[in-house]
């Protein structure tokens, strides 16, 4: 049976659609900030206990033990509201219990000046790392606190543990010249903090080592689950193609294969009928769609010169997908500015999934048609790797947001290797006629 353009067309826009269809809603907790017993946070809390309150300053003090726990002590001043939260202790330790998530709570007085002061002990603010240092992922939403936003306080201190300084602060914050002490003033971007001895001579080493030691493991694991899943499933797929080229047999496969005209009015095909898509709304896909099919069209054009087929290699072809997958996520990116959709996103890295794994058959499908087949499954699998890479999270623990990017970087790939058959026809056709003439 031979390829229907105008079908195939049909099936790339249902295939391109299906990572955006599938990816799954976001479960994360509301926003809150760094100091949830501080300033709004810590009125919505009295208001859910029945108590109004207007809280015209809010500092915090963060003292951090060797062991890593820390003792917050927190000063909300009021305009209103003081009196009785002053005369009714139940009532204060009740609001300031559900103030502060994942602490226990030490105090909770009212000053005669009318300021709330709470205290409360984290136990795991820090964790102790090599060589006497200690890192604080607190002030980072993926290695602290889920949905981070905000410092919460007007000012909040940070003391370093006895005996240690800060070697790595928060990006913004203002650290004393001895490095005791880490004064923020907001939380507009996030870091991780590094404590390391005072007196050690390779302080900077121990805080690169307090690092490594948590990001590589969650770089490792993102790693398996984000890239492990989609490589393996390029492997599989040219293997199984393999196989079915095998048995189906070479003079078969070139007449199946869509040939270069055929390659070049799908992709037109599917560039017309994505436009119009993207022209009624249907956004991201729709604009992927278009840079697909206008880069197919030119490839399969180009293709139609013997000029060009006579300097076909398996080199050329590597650099000519990887010209490709710039070029489709280029036109993509115009796609959608010129219909002022929403995609932007998916215009960028977004569409790396799609388009790494789609144009790698080519050159993959060379290799099968030379005979190359450890060589084309490699090829393969580099282009979802090569492609994945700065489009996924890899420093993002798997068990957050990991987990819901991973079923989108498997379908996106899934996407990607569909509707890249026909390359993958198109270079094992290229790559026989060459096997056939003796050409190197």
């Amino acid at each position: 049976m031979g390829w229907s353009p105008r079908l195939y067309a049909v099936a790339c826009l249902l295939v391109v659609s299906l990572p955006v269809a599938a990816a799954p809603a976001s479960g994360a907790p509301p926003p809150r900030p760094l100091c949830d017993a501080c300033g709004d946070s810590f009125e919505t809390t009295a208001q859910g206990q029945g108590v109004s309150v207007a809280v015209e300053r809010s500092t915090a003090t963060v003292t951090v033990a060797r062991n890593g726990t820390a003792t917050w002590t927190v000063r909300n001043r009021l305009a209103s509201g003081a009196d009785r939260l002053r005369e009714n202790a139940t009532l204060r330790r009740a609001i300031a219990d559900r103030a502060m998530w994942d602490t226990e709570l030490l105090g909770a007085t009212v000053t005669d000046g009318g300021v709330v002061v709470l205290r409360y002990r984290e136990p795991e603010f820090a964790e102790p790392t090599a060589g006497g240092a200690l890192r604080s992922g607190a002030f980072t939403e993926a290695y602290g606190y889920r949905s981070l936003q905000g410092l919460g306080a007007d000012r909040l201190t940070v003391h370093a543990p006895p005996g240690t300084r800060i070697d790595r602060g928060v990006p913004g914050a203002a650290v004393a010249e001895n490095g005791t002490r880490m004064t923020l003033t907001g939380l507009d971007r996030q870091g991780i903090v590094t404590f390391v001895p005072a007196d050690s001579a390779v302080g900077p080493l121990l805080s690169l080592l307090a690092l490594a030691s948590l990001v590589g493991p969650v770089a490792v694991g993102n790693a398996v689950v984000l890239l492990g899943g989609p490589a393996l499933l390029a492997a599989v797929a040219v293997s199984v193609a393999d196989y079915g080229f095998d048995r189906v047999g070479s003079e078969r496969v070139t007449r199946l294969a869509p040939g270069e005209r055929g390659l070049a009015a799908v992709g037109g095909l599917l560039a017309v009928v994505s436009l119009g898509a993207a022209v009624l709304g249907a956004g991201g896909p729709a604009t992927v769609g278009v840079g697909i099919g206008v880069t197919v069209a030119a490839l399969g054009t180009a293709l139609t010169r013997r000029g060009v087929r006579a300097g076909v290699s398996y080199r050329r072809l590597c650099l000519v997908a990887g010209l490709c997958v710039g070029a489709a996520t280029a036109v993509a990116f115009g796609a959608t500015v010129l219909t002022r959709g929403s995609g932007l996103t998916w215009s960028a890295t977004g569409t790396l999934p799609v388009l790494g794994p789609l144009f790698a058959l080519l050159p993959a499908g060379y290799a099968l048609g030379r005979g190359w087949t450890d060589r084309a499954v490699l090829t393969a699998v580099a282009g979802v790797v090569l492609a994945l890479v700065p489009a996924v999270p890899l420093f993002v623990p798997v068990a957050g947001l990991g987990w819901l990017v991973a079923p989108f970087v498997v379908g996106a790939t899934a996407a990607g290797l569909a509707l890249g058959v026909p390359l993958l026809a198109v270079g094992t056709a290229l790559g026989r006629a060459d096997d056939a003439s003796g050409r190197r």
